[in-house]
């Protein structure tokens, strides 16, 4: 199926959500923060990069704008359980960023399953 890198902070979330997306057939890596992602990335690329956009260090918008620059045909998902803020409307700024979709979390792991899937066609539809 499709390389897909999770980058979050949550070990509990990206271990969960890498057991889904394997058992539907994806080749899945996890990264703890955004540096380490983008490391990931670019040692071995992934056709989907799920970014949290939360994180210490590197945070998610950053390591979109990053990602989107190396990489412009990787598909992205940028998560988050805050969707916009008094000052920041989060799910906004990572769709101008480079991000492909946005999931406010929490969300049902099925979901993301099926939205990779999706991802993996269009990227096949260049």
């Amino acid at each position: 199926m499709a390389r897909v890198l999770i980058i979050d902070d949550d070990v509990s979330l990206r271990q969960t959500l890498a057991k889904y997306l394997e058992r539907a057939g994806h080749d899945v890596r996890q990264a703890g923060e955004g540096d380490a992602g983008i490391r990931a990335h670019q040692q071995r690329a992934a056709d989907v990069v799920i970014v949290d956009i939360f994180m210490p260090g590197q945070g998610g918008l950053q390591t979109i704008d990053q990602l989107r620059r190396q990489s412009p045909a990787v598909k992205i998902v940028a998560m988050s359980g805050a969707p916009s803020t008094a000052s920041l409307d989060v799910a906004g700024h990572a769709v101008a960023l480079g991000a492909d979709r946005f999931l406010a979390k929490p969300f049902e792991a099925d979901t993301l399953v099926a939205l990779v899937a999706t991802l993996v066609g269009e990227k096949k539809g260049q």
